[in-house]
This record gives structure tokens, C-alpha cells and sequence, in this order.
């Protein structure tokens, strides 16, 4: 789990949107972190203190009570993140100036660690010439704002001011984190279908959409590794790793070859075709001569990499059968030397979820029935971090 053991101060001030903070207190709780909930004064007239504190399992913290340790100091030094959820405009000027009379204000300005806000107001309040100019100055404190969403306000307003869904705080959170963490080490992965041409317009492919090897991508990102996509299609904008286009079996195996020497694991999830057209033209065929067409078959990727395969990589493979789907995969498993082999069916292809298995080299089993991303999360887990908690997802 990407939270897991981390150290979560939240900052709740006194807008409306405080009560949804519960639920974020328990995803977060769930996803493993530490969370430590510090209300301001007029944030407890929206969200019950008892509420936060059984989903936290922490006391909750408005002001400083008596003791040989001062409250803010140490919730400033042990945070791995401080964030400011709802954040109102009156709190954005304190933060923006420096102010400290309340006790999460305190620990913002004693704190070493990343601060994020994420903002909640009034759409007019939001588009404020004076709103707008503290939002720059806490940019350039490197304090992360995160946008509130456009719909219908609390006030009655249409207009941008809600606070964002817990998701988008929540993956926020973590790629902050990762950022100043040290990269856990570089992942190939490889996504879409090949193509082999036949002529100048026709080739041979199959359905593979990529959505899986994309899933893959954007968990891995948020878990701090640094990602190769090796790609057929076009990459989805919002992950940003190094991307390689390619559109042949050959072009998709000379990429991997020059990047995985020092890869940590190759996760296969493109469909290659097996086999391409011996004499293929480079002008369209009249339909009498496609009948005099030559196959051979393609490198075979996953075996010509295993060759050069250290102790330390994971070659982790895919596989889409519709008859005797374990069998051949134990098989492929001892033939291409894999750490892995995930094995799909015909439905998974351009679904947002697959029902899957993953089999290890020492024949352990792992079913799921779960949306893409989930299962991304679980093979990295499982077959690159070694986790050996078993589950089933149905």
C-alpha cells in the first residue's frame, strides 16, 4: 500500500465542506497511513471531533494542552505530509501572510514537510482578486494547491469552489510523496497490439487496447518507480514517463533489449502478433495476390530476453487463452524463464475491468475479479514487491 506507515497531519478549517473530511480520514486510515487531525476553531461546528477520531484511532487536536512536549512541534517534525483540507479563504490568507493563532498554522510554519492545500469556497470568493494573489504566494512557498471542482455550492452558486474528491486528494497525496522519495527503480512495461504489415494498408493485429499496460503505468508512477512504455498506441496524456513508439514485433524487441539491461523487471502486457507476412509489399495488393502470401514467425520477446535475464530482474508475462489457460501458462512460465505470467481472457480486451489469475514460477495463485487499475496494483505488489498476502478479489 502506497500509504502504508506514512504520517498524515490533516488540517481541517471551518468551511462546509469539513464533513466529507470522515470519509477521507478513513480511506486514508485503510490505505495505511498515520492520520492526525487538527480541526481549527470553527471547523468542529461542521464535522464531529469524536467522528474523526474513531476513523483516525488518533486523538484529534485543536490547541496546545499542557505537557513536557509542545503539540505542534511534534506533529511538525514527525509529518511525512501536511495537508489542508477544506482550506477557506480566510485560512488561505493566514497561510499566505504567515499568521499563526491557531494551532494548524503552527505546524505549517514549523513543519520541513510537503504541504498540501486543497481549497473549498464560495465560486466569487475563489475568483477574488485577493484570493488569487495569496494562491500566488503560497505557490512560490511550494505549497501544492489543488484545484476545487466546478458543480452546484453549498450557497446555491454554480460555479468552481467544491473541495475535489477524496480520489484526487488521495493520489495527490501520494505523488508528493514519491517525489521526494528515492526512485524504487526502473519498470519496463510494453502496451498495445503490434502490427505487421501485409501491404501499404493492411496488416495483421489483434484487439488489445493497452488499457491494462496503461493501469500498470500509473500505478507504478504513484508507487515511485521510474517507468519505459514501450508502445504501439497513443499514450493517455496524464502519464508521464519515457515512452517509446514502436509498431512491429521487431521494432517492440530492439527497444526492449536497449532498455532492459538495467531494468529492475519487464512487465509484457502487449498482445505480439506470432507471426508476420515473409513478403510483404509496400503497395497495396490486388485481392488475387493476397492468396500468395508467406508467414514466419516473429521473435519470440520474452525468450530472447530471458537469455540475457540477471538474478535481480522479473520478467513478467501475459497470457490470453480461451481452452487449458493454467496448463499453458505453467508451461510458458518454465519455457520463457518467468518470474510471472497473468492470465486473462478474451473479455478483458478494451473492458475497464478483467478477470485474471496470477501465476508465479513456484505455481502460487492469485485470483481477481477487480477494475484494471486494482489489479495493476496487485502485480506490482505481488510480483515486483514480493508481497506474499495472498487474495481474492471477486
Amino acid at each position: 500500500m502506497f500509504l502504508k506507515n506514512k504520517t498524515i497531519i490533516l488540517g481541517i478549517t471551518g468551511g462546509i465542506a469539513a464533513y466529507k473530511t470522515v470519509d477521507l480520514v478513513s480511506q486514508l486510515t485503510k490505505l495505511g497511513a498515520n492520520v492526525h487531525v487538527c480541526l481549527s476553531k470553527n471547523a468542529s461546528k461542521f464535522v464531529s471531533p469524536l467522528s474523526l477520531e474513531v476513523m483516525s484511532t488518533n486523538k484529534i487536536y485543536s490547541g496546545q494542552e499542557q505537557g513536557e512536549e509542545i503539540d505542534h512541534i511534534k506533529l511538525a517534525d514527525n509529518a511525512d505530509i501536511v495537508l489542508i483540507a477544506p482550506a477557506t479563504a480566510n485560512s488561505l490568507a493566514k497561510l499566505a501572510n504567515g499568521l499563526s493563532d491557531e494551532m494548524i498554522f503552527d505546524i505549517v510554519l514549523a513543519t520541513k514537510a510537503p504541504v498540501i492545500i486543497a481549497p473549498a469556497m464560495n465560486s466569487n470568493m475563489w475568483q477574488h482578486p485577493s484570493t488569487l494573489a495569496n494562491l500566488e504566494k503560497l505557490e512560490k512557498f511550494n505549497y501544492q494547491i489543488i484545484e476545487p471542482d466546478s458543480g452546484l455550492l453549498a450557497c446555491g452558486h454554480i460555479g468552481q469552489g467544491r473541495l475535489p474528491d477524496n480520489e484526487i486528494i488521495i493520489q495527490k497525496l501520494i505523488q508528493a510523496l514519491n517525489q521526494n522519495s528515492k526512485s524504487k527503480g526502473k519498470i519496463l512495461i510494453s502496451a498495445g497490439a503490434t502490427r505487421e504489415a501485409i501491404d501499404a494498408v493492411r496488416f495483421i493485429s489483434n484487439k488489445s487496447s493497452g488499457k491494462m499496460a496503461f493501469a500498470l503505468a500509473r500505478e507504478a508512477l504513484k508507487a515511485n518507480y521510474e517507468v519505459v512504455l514501450v508502445s504501439t498506441i497513443e499514450v493517455p496524456s496524464d502519464i508521464k514517463s519515457q515512452i517509446i513508439y514502436v509498431e512491429t514485433a521487431d521494432e517492440m524487441c530492439a527497444a526492449l533489449k536497449k532498455e532492459f539491461d538495467d531494468s529492475q523487471a519487464l512487465i509484457m502486457v502487449a498482445a505480439v502478433a506470432d507471426y508476420k507476412i515473409k513478403n510483404s509489399s509496400d503497395q497495396k495488393l490486388a485481392k488475387n495476390e493476397l492468396s500468395n502470401l508467406e508467414l514466419e514467425k516473429n521473435i519470440d520477446i520474452l525468450e530472447a530476453l530471458a537469455a540475457t535475464k540477471q538474478a535481480h530482474q522479473k520478467l513478467i508475462g501475459f497470457s490470453v487463452e480461451t481452452n487449458d489457460a493454467l496448463e499453458k501458462a505453467k508451461s510458458k512460465i518454465k519455457k520463457k524463464n518467468l518470474d510471472a505470467i497473468i492470465i486473462n481472457n478474451t473479455s478483458a480486451f478494451g473492458a475497464d475491468t478483467a478477470d485474471i489469475i496470477i501465476l508465479k514460477k513456484d505455481n502460487q495463485q492469485e485470483t481477481l475479479s477487480a477494475s484494471k487499475n486494482i489489479i495493476a496494483k496487485r502485480i506490482l505488489e505481488s510480483c515486483i514487491e514480493n508481497s506474499h498476502d495472498i487474495i481474492s478479489v471477486v
